[in-house]
């Protein structure tokens, strides 16, 4: 079972562990700048009466973020070190004002002092502008020896933090964590180790800079994130696999329906041959046995009857060597022996061979031949197995106009032969089915109409081998015509 909703009992207890790592991170940073405040305040009291005025302010000065310190008795004037326009009292009356209001914290920080003797640091309660800078000021109180001094120390926040947090944030989010710093005030996002990212996973306040707060993500996510990637994904490649097994058992079944269909059109095409062999075999045993019995009394009958023996027979070899000849093609075993042939002369040859036949069966034959040589590199047996397949197709679907043309003729550089017939037609959506194996056109009385379905087939492949075309006119109930082309032979190809 997948778990893709919910955190299992080891990935909650991860999840505890990353929040209480997040927790450190934060307390450690948060330390850092109590350290830094610390550092420089005691500092200030240290060296407050061992220094001039302007070693001190050269000390101060090393910070960037340094504004100005103001320092003032209960009952004294402001003593100010300023980093701008030294000497001159840039906040003095903004320090006055500020010490005024805050009596009571100058009171309590006294009395820590007086009381333990450590200096206590608190900040301001709202930040004041000058030149257009936003500027943080804490307050805290040093010793001078016998007197006690109140003191303002006035920074550039946004400085402070990217001199001293930034390396630390870089230092400590390496590929693990994302850190990021907020002015909560108006959101801005002062710095992020991720481009554009505000971090708000686990968040505080700077504790001596409560208007800004440090937040901290692992750079993955959240492990509830990661569960909820790992649904996602899940369910992906459950949606695939269903995709895939659904287009499998498409397919399985397309190819279960066509090998149906083939396996119909197979039997189909055995008993259609069947009938075909049987129809020429019937003729040539009446013709053999009214021979052999005596009963043809006259030279010339007899004549004419073995005349139609050798016909059916040709006729009967013709069918037999379509099927092995489909066979070759199907295991890609067929070749040709290419010469130089007359058209003329061939389709002459095939009319003649089939013009009993064709009349016997009530057809009105034509054959118009072009009156020049049309000289083609073919395989003779091949071009003869494409007329006669023509040839048989325009006798079993022609049903009332029993008329067949076969022509010869010259187009462009190409030399064509066309038979055309009177039958039923075919559909103009069928045109493209034609050339498929045990294919026959399901139209009319066709189904009563014996046939393999693999005349065109052979036609078409016979075409291709010779690097010819098929051109297929037909209207329904105005017959058909297949015109072949062959290329006309080039010497230069010898």
């Amino acid at each position: 079972m997948f778990e893709l909703n919910s955190l299992n009992s080891d990935e909650r207890e991860l999840e505890k562990i990353y929040v209480r790592q997040l927790e450190s991170v934060l307390f450690s940073i948060n330390q850092s700048v109590q350290d830094k405040v610390s550092e420089i305040t005691t500092g200030l009291e240290r060296n407050m009466n061992s220094m001039s005025d302007d070693m001190l302010l050269e000390d101060l000065s090393s910070y960037n973020f340094f504004k100005g310190v103001y320092l003032k008795g209960l009952d004294t004037p402001f003593q100010s070190f300023l980093s701008e326009e030294r000497r001159v009292d840039a906040f003095a009356d903004k320090a006055d004002s500020i010490f005024k209001a805050n009596t009571s914290v100058v009171s309590r920080l006294r009395r820590y002092k007086e009381g333990g003797g450590f200096m206590k640091i608190e900040n301001g309660a709202s930040p004041i502008y000058h030149n257009g800078a936003e500027l943080e000021y804490f307050f805290f109180v040093v010793d001078e020896g016998e007197n006690i001094k109140f003191s303002i120390y006035f920074f550039d926040a946004i400085l402070m933090i990217e001199q001293y947090l930034v390396p630390k944030f870089q230092e400590i989010a390496r590929d693990d964590f994302v850190l990021s710093c907020l002015r909560t005030s108006d959101n801005y996002l002062v710095y992020s180790t991720a481009e554009n990212l505000a971090v708000n996973y686990e968040s505080e306040p700077i504790d001596l800079l409560p208007r800004y707060e440090i937040g901290i993500d692992r750079a993955g996510g959240t492990v509830e994130e990661a569960i909820n990637r790992r649904k996602n994904q899940s369910l992906l490649a459950l949606a695939l696999l269903m995709v895939v097994m659904i287009m499998g058992i498409t397919l399985v079944l397309r190819n279960v329906e066509q090998e149906m269909k083939l396996a119909q059109k197979k039997a189909d095409f055995v008993s259609n041959v069947s009938h075909e062999i049987r129809t020429p075999l019937a003729l040539i045993n009446m013709f053999a046995e009214t021979l052999l019995m005596g009963r043809v009394k006259t030279e010339e009958k007899k004549k004419e009857y073995y005349g139609i023996i050798t016909k059916e027979v040709s006729r009967l070899t013709n069918m037999i060597n379509r099927i092995l000849s489909f066979s070759k093609i199907e295991a890609s075993k067929r070749t040709y022996d290419k010469r130089q042939l007359d058209l003329n002369t061939v389709v002459a040859d095939v009319f003649n061979t089939y013009s009993y036949h064709l009349e016997n069966n009530g057809f009105r034959c034509e054959l118009k031949t072009s009156d020049e040589k049309l000289i083609i590199n073919a395989d003779q047996e091949a071009v003869i197995e494409v007329l006669v397949n023509l040839i048989d197709n325009a006798m079993k679907y022609s049903l009332d106009s029993k008329d067949v043309i076969i022509e010869t003729g010259l187009k462009g550089q190409n030399a064509f032969i066309a038979v055309s017939d009177q039958g039923m037609g075919i559909p103009k959506n069928q045109k493209n089915k034609l050339f498929e194996k045990f294919y026959r056109v399901p139209n009319g009385d066709v189904h009563d109409t014996k046939g393999s379905g693999l005349g065109l087939t052979i036609v078409q492949h016979i075409m291709d081998a010779h690097e010819g075309e098929v051109e297929v006119q037909s209207n329904l109930d105005k017959g058909s015509t297949f015109k072949l082309f062959f290329p006309l032979y080039k010497h230069e190809d010898a």
